[in-house]
C-alpha cells in the first residue's frame, strides 16, 4: 500500500493528527508486537500496522465479539482494552501450538481455539502494558474483564483506537487486532508532548549556557592605539626600515582602547599612558563604552 493512499486511508478514519504523529507511542508498540508475532508464529515482519482507526464503542464491540477476543479491566489496563485475533489466525496458532497441520485441525472449536489464544494473548498484553502508563502487570495474567468493565465500557460515546497487524506463513494470513481507549491514548500524547518541549527548552538553555560560558573564557586581542594617520598605497610601499613617521597628534592622556573581534576592531574606551613597576601602563579613563557590553550581555 502506497504512503499516499495509507494516509488517505487514515484521515478518512478519523485518526487525530496528534495521534498519528505520536511517534513515542507507535514505535515501541509496533517493535512489541513483531517480536510477538515472532514468538507466536515463528514469523519475522516490521508489523507495520495494516489499519489505523477510531471508531465508536458500539461499532468495537460489535467487531471484537466477531473474533477470538480477550477484554481487560480498566482497573488495571486503562489505555489497552482488548486484544483479538481472526479465525485464521486462531487457527494458524493452533497449529503451532500443537504442531500439526491446519488441515487436520478444522473440526476443532473456536472455544478450544480461543482457550489455546488465551496464553499468547496474555504474552501481548504484557508486552504493550509494561510500557503504558497507569498499567498494572502482575504475575503471568491478565486482567481479563467483561466489556463493561473496559475503559469507557465501549460505551456507544466513547471511541477507540482499533490498530490492526498481519502476519503471512504459507500462504496463511494471520491478523490480530489491539484496541485502546481513545481519550487514553490522547492524554498519554499531551503528557509526552509537554515533556517532550520542557527537554527541549531545557537543552536550549544548557546550550545557550555552554555557549555563554565558552565565549566568555575565549581570549581576544586587546590594542592600545596611540594615533591613527592615513597613506597612500605608493608612500607604504616607499617605507624603509630606520624611517621616521610623524604622529603629530599623539596625545598619551587620550589613548583609544581597542579589541579584536570578528568583524574587526571595536572601540571600547579611552585610556592614558603612564608606568607602573617601572613598566609602561594603560589606566582606563572612561567605562567600557554601552555598545560592547551590550553585546556582552546578549551572551
Amino acid at each position: 500500500m502506497s504512503s499516499v493512499l495509507r494516509k488517505k486511508i487514515e484521515a478518512g478514519a478519523g485518526m487525530p493528527p496528534t495521534i498519528l504523529r505520536f511517534h513515542d507511542f507507535w514505535e515501541p508498540l509496533q517493535l512489541k508486537v513483531a517480536s510477538w508475532i515472532l514468538e507466536t508464529f515463528g514469523i519475522e515482519t516490521e508489523a507495520v500496522p495494516e489499519t489505523r482507526r477510531v471508531v465508536p464503542g458500539a461499532i468495537a464491540r460489535n467487531q471484537i465479539d466477531g473474533l477470538l477476543s480477550f477484554v481487560f479491566s480498566a482497573k488495571f489496563s486503562p489505555g489497552l482494552c482488548a486484544i483479538a485475533i481472526d479465525e485464521p489466525g486462531a487457527a494458524m496458532n493452533a497449529s503451532q501450538l500443537l504442531q500439526q497441520g491446519a488441515d487436520s485441525l478444522e473440526g476443532v472449536s473456536p472455544l478450544f481455539r480461543k482457550l489455546l489464544f488465551e496464553t499468547p494473548a496474555f504474552s501481548l498484553w504484557r508486552l504493550i502494558a509494561s510500557g503504558l502508563a497507569g498499567h498494572t502487570v502482575l504475575g503471568s495474567h491478565a486482567p481479563v474483564s467483561e466489556p463493561s468493565q473496559a475503559a469507557g465500557g465501549f460505551d456507544p460515546a466513547q471511541r477507540y483506537l482499533m490498530v490492526g497487524f498481519s502476519a503471512e506463513h504459507d500462504g496463511r494470513q494471520a491478523r490480530v487486532w489491539t484496541i485502546f481507549n481513545l481519550d487514553y491514548i490522547q492524554h498519554l500524547a499531551a503528557d509526552f508532548a509537554v515533556q517532550a518541549e520542557k527537554q527541549r527548552q531545557s537543552g536550549s538553555l544548557q546550550g545557550r549556557d555552554s555557549l555563554r560560558e565558552s565565549v566568555k573564557s575565549s581570549m581576544i586581542r586587546i590594542e592600545g592605539v596611540l594615533d591613527r594617520i592615513t597613506m597612500t598605497i605608493g608612500e607604504c610601499s616607499r617605507l624603509e626600515v630606520g624611517q621616521l613617521i610623524s604622529l603629530q597628534d599623539v596625545d598619551t592622556s587620550n589613548i583609544s582602547l581597542q579589541a579584536e573581534t570578528v568583524n574587526g576592531s571595536v572601540d571600547i574606551g579611552t585610556c592614558q599612558m603612564g608606568a607602573w613597576k617601572r613598566q609602561r601602563a594603560l589606566k582606563l579613563r572612561t567605562p567600557i563604552l554601552e555598545p560592547f557590553t551590550r553585546e556582552l550581555a546578549k551572551l
